[in-house]
């Protein structure tokens, strides 16, 4: 299968600065919907930028890089942060816009970290999965609905229950979690789709996969 660039130009760009920086490239590594289409399924456009690092760091070594960055990719730069993240805001001179997020993820790893494009370290497809199903029990976002969609081609709903359990120390109950897929009926419309997934297929989907685990638990 022919690899698909998900990326935007100013993505590009960005990913080829930070995996160029000793500091950030070794102290940092991506994770998050974005490395997950770009990385592994070239699934769907995804706009941030997620970084993770499992140390703590000061934030304005970050800061004075983006600062000597946006003269020669002209971009401006605005920031806050939301603990534990740093939320940086980019505008570049076409007037898009480009949000990257930096944050301590004092999480063990489940898989080991792979490279991409040589310097740029990227989260397993193992932990992204966990990451995913986590965040699919604290927020209804159809983005992470469409991700778990693919993800579960690869893996089982209980693959990843027990990865979550492995990384977060967290059970997810699956009552619970069945009564959260059936959020889908409320969704409107999907990200702009790389590959092929309709909004009735999405819907479908977890409709039979919160029945199979809610017979699985009973049974």
């Amino acid at each position: 299968m022919i690899k698909v660039n998900i990326l935007t130009p100013h993505q590009v760009d960005i990913l080829k600065r930070i995996g160029g920086d000793p500091f950030l490239s070794d102290t940092f590594y991506f994770s998050g919907g974005t490395a997950l289409s770009e990385v592994y399924f070239q699934h769907r456009e995804s706009i941030d930028l997620d970084f993770f690092t499992p140390q703590l760091y000061d934030a304005q070594n970050i800061t004075s890089r983006l600062n000597e960055w946006s003269t020669d990719l002209r971009f401006t730069i605005e920031s806050e942060f939301v603990a534990p993240t740093h939320i940086y805001f980019l505008t570049f001179q076409d007037n898009s816009k480009l949000k990257i997020d930096f944050a301590q993820y004092p999480y063990r790893q489940l898989d080991s970290l792979v490279l991409y494009n040589g310097n740029l370290r990227v989260d397993s497809l193992h932990d992204i999965a966990a990451n995913k199903l986590i965040a699919l029990t604290q927020r209804i976002e159809v983005k992470d609905f469409v991700d778990m969609y693919f993800l579960l081609q690869k893996y089982t709903f209980w693959d990843l229950k027990l990865a979550v359990e492995m990384k977060f120390h967290v059970e997810i109950d699956p009552f619970v979690f069945a009564s959260d897929c059936m959020a889908v009926d409320d969704f409107e419309f999907l990200p702009k789709m790389i590959r092929p997934l309709e909004l009735n297929g999405l819907r479908k989907f977890y409709r039979k996969l919160a029945k199979d685990i809610g017979n699985r638990s009973i049974s």
